[in-house]
């Protein structure tokens, strides 16, 4: 019974010191030794350990609007101001006070925030989204060719 204590003591301290070892070098080996563990509580509290420990991808955290943000993340990360989020126009669509909704490659739907008629954009065309001043976003196909975007989802 001892032993068996032990033994536990020292899968709860091996599983608290996983996330500090868990990397993007390592994390094959985590796995692989998560996946030979006999005990199926002791292989879901590995594997559970891993996962706790995987960053967010920054594409997906880019544009959060506080609402959204909210929802998925209480702890509510900014990004980065300088950083650039690439892709290309899945959907376009426009809705009746005349902004244009554009959904991304990477499932991101954005809504134009002042409609602005002359200027076009085509699905499959290559966008970035880019920070502005004063926490504006800025869908841009190049340089005559930008509108500032909220993040819908």
């Amino acid at each position: 019974m001892k032993r068996r204590s032990h033994h536990r003591l020292l899968l709860c301290l091996a599983a608290s010191c996983l996330p500090a070892l868990v990397s993007a070098d390592n994390l094959d080996d985590a796995l692989r030794r998560c996946a030979k563990t006999s005990d199926q509580a002791q292989r879901l509290a590995c594997f559970d350990a891993i996962v706790s420990t995987l960053p967010q991808l920054e594409a997906d955290r880019f544009g959060m609007t506080a609402d959204i943000e909210r929802k998925r993340d209480p702890l509510g990360r900014q990004p980065a101001k300088d950083a650039v989020l690439g892709g290309k126009i899945a959907g376009l669509r426009q809705v009746p006070h005349g902004e244009w909704i554009f959904t991304l490659d990477n499932r991101q739907v954005w809504i134009e925030s002042e409609p602005k008629p002359d200027i076009e954009f085509a699905v499959g065309e290559d966008v970035h989204i880019e920070h502005g001043a004063m926490s504006s976003l800025w869908l841009v196909a190049d340089q005559h060719r930008r509108v500032r975007v909220k993040r819908l989802q």
